[in-house]
């Protein structure tokens, strides 16, 4: 048997490559669950509480009323990208929790008065949560068909101990916080609104 004998023809060789990949792509699309690419139901229900709509009014208006209300809630504009209708803010509060820290206060004590003042060391103490890092982005959307802009807002906050390290860190999903500052939007948008109708 010579060489040439040996060797496998080019055709054949990619026909058998094509047939290898076709039953590899086949294999890999049955593994696919069909709902893989459905979105769940609790994203679809935190979009439509963190989403409101507004009409008659373009991006600039919605963003310039968004800052004056963010500004008198104690928020520092850190980015505002008027062309994206992007704006995001943050701002630092208190994370203590007064009765949590009462008692942990008196672990404390207890445990210095126990030990004979010998393990006063304040650990509970330093794991009270202290102060909370609040990050706002806001996004308007584009117009929709109806005429109404659609405005995201998204509230994550970041939480550090008396120790100063992380305790938790979490997005906010308490729609009384969304519906508060909702409605304080709407009320600027409606000023922002009559300042431009007047002028």
């Amino acid at each position: 048997m010579n060489c040439d004998q040996t060797r496998m023809n080019p055709r054949k060789f990619l026909q058998s490559m094509a047939v290898s990949i076709s039953v590899l792509c086949l294999a890999a699309c049955e593994s696919i669950p069909s709902n893989a690419f459905r979105i769940p139901e609790s994203s679809l229900s935190t979009r439509q509480m963190q989403t409101r709509e507004y009409t008659e009014l373009n991006d600039g208006t919605i963003l310039s009323a968004s800052v004056a209300v963010l500004q008198d809630m104690g928020y520092a504009i850190d980015e505002i990208e008027v062309e994206l209708g992007v704006l995001s803010a943050s701002k630092r509060a208190d994370a203590t929790n007064k009765l949590e820290a009462f008692g942990t206060l008196t672990v404390d004590a207890m445990q210095c008065v126990f030990t004979l003042m010998l393990a006063c060391t304040r650990k509970h103490y330093k794991e009270i949560d202290d102060v909370q890092d609040i990050r706002l982005t806001l996004i308007v959307g584009p117009q929709q068909l109806g005429g109404d802009v659609p405005v995201r807002i998204t509230i994550q906050r970041i939480i550090w101990d008396k120790a100063g390290r992380l305790s938790e860190q979490e997005t906010i999903t308490d729609p009384s916080v969304y519906d508060a500052m909702f409605a304080k939007l709407s009320k600027a948008v409606f000023l922002e609104k009559e300042i431009a109708w007047t002028d």
